[in-house]
């Protein structure tokens, strides 16, 4: 087992410039940190296998208003640390680890260390055809050392929802699967779930898309649909959320172009207005919903309706470059006005060859605009990287 194993690592540093951060005239942050994991897995011996990692964080530059919330602490924490059994397409794991393919779950973000659960799980299956059951006791966001009975709504995470998250959470457990299948000249996905957040929200969730499979240009276009309400303690109080959501783009040879849009309607009296509770995905800049700014999270803004159009283009195997545009037509609130925020966003990443194998750049720059706000917020975003 230890002898066949295989060590993994990546060294990190990360650079953030923020300005008017989160639209408070003259917070301004420039924060610089360096970091990074050493793992190791070893071999199967009759399916049994291990993995033990750490990850560290040391922030070594600062300036302006403050440090950056994320990268501005010094963090020493465990990684993923499990024990699984895999036999043929079934696998079974207990432990520390992370989870790439349930929805407002998996860890989005790209950050030096990431967020990390505990508990079981259970998978049949492969690539886009599988099916899992979890079952999640605590968690670690990637501000944190260790596992607690926590979200990332509480007052150190998330100041949108102060102290709701001081009051223990049992995780959240979650049942669902995907499919991929073939229909002519058509290629066809889907994915299910049901998600139980402990006292906090029930949340189904489906997803399909139908692409063509061939041509110069392959069109696409999928749709979304979750329906959530409050559960146990409703430690959010009310909720009532329902989204929709399409996306129509296009496929070429080295570039995808999409536009995108949500709806999920008022309903005053719940959470942000009918907005979807996502414990676990707050304040990621990122996630499922199809219409999503770079800097903010859809779901953390209110109902109503978001909407998006990005361009990604792989110029070659090595360099990527793209936009994007979103508008959030949302009102956290019945009694407040839409926040009518603009997004305009950039970015490119390069990977090395030869004897820099495994080193890459990548610089993200996005500036955001709200209605009534007189500061805009912008932030660029530069990471070297160097995984082996």
């Amino acid at each position: 087992m230890f002898a066949l194993g295989q060590a993994d690592g990546s060294l990190r540093g990360q650079y953030y410039a923020t300005g008017n951060a989160f639209f408070a005239d003259g917070v301004d942050r420039d924060t610089f940190a360096t970091g990074g994991r050493l793992g190791f897995t070893s071999a199967p011996l009759h399916g049994v296998s291990l993995r033990a990692s750490a990850y560290l964080q040391r922030s070594l530059v600062h300036a302006g208003s403050g440090r950056d919330r994320d990268l501005g602490r010094d963090l020493t924490s465990m990684g993923e640390s499990w024990l699984q059994w895999q036999g043929g397409k079934l696998l079974l794991r207990a432990g520390n680890q992370a989870i790439d393919d349930v929805p407002f779950t998996s860890s989005y973000d790209f950050r030096i260390v990431p967020q990390l659960y505990q508990g079981v799980r259970l998978r049949y299956g492969q690539g886009g055809n599988h099916f899992s059951a979890l079952r999640m006791f605590r968690y670690k966001s990637r501000i944190d050392e260790s596992f607690a009975r926590a979200t990332n709504y509480n007052r150190r995470f998330s100041p949108l929802h102060p102290g709701v998250g001081d009051t223990a959470s049992d995780g959240f457990w979650a049942v669902g699967g995907a499919r991929r299948a073939a229909f002519g000249p058509l290629d066809a996905s889907g994915q299910a779930w049901m998600i139980r957040y402990l006292d906090y929200a029930d949340l189904y969730y489906g997803q399909a898309e139908l692409a063509a499979r061939d041509g110069a240009l392959r069109p696409f276009a999928a749709v979304q649909v979750a329906r959530q309400h409050e559960q146990g303690a409703a430690l959010l109080g009310p909720v009532d959320n329902r989204t929709y959501g399409l996306r129509l783009g296009v496929r070429g040879q080295r570039a995808t172009a999409t536009l995108n849009h949500n709806r999920m309607p008022h309903r005053a009296g719940t959470f942000r207005n009918g907005a979807l509770a996502t414990p676990y995905a707050s304040y990621q800049t990122s996630g499922p919903l199809f219409a999503q700014p770079y800097l903010t999270s859809t779901q953390d803004l209110g109902s109503g309706d978001a909407w998006s159009a990005e361009l990604d283009v792989a110029a070659n195997q090595r360099l990527r470059w793209g936009a994007r545009w979103s508008y959030m037509d949302l009102r956290p609130a019945a009694d407040q006005p839409s926040i009518g925020q603009r997004e305009y966003m950039i970015f490119a990443s390069y990977r090395f060859g030869g004897a820099l194998k495994g080193l890459s750049v990548s610089n993200y720059f996005a500036v955001q605009r709200q209605r009534g706000r007189s500061a805009g917020y912008r932030e660029n975003r530069l990471s070297v990287a160097y995984d082996f």
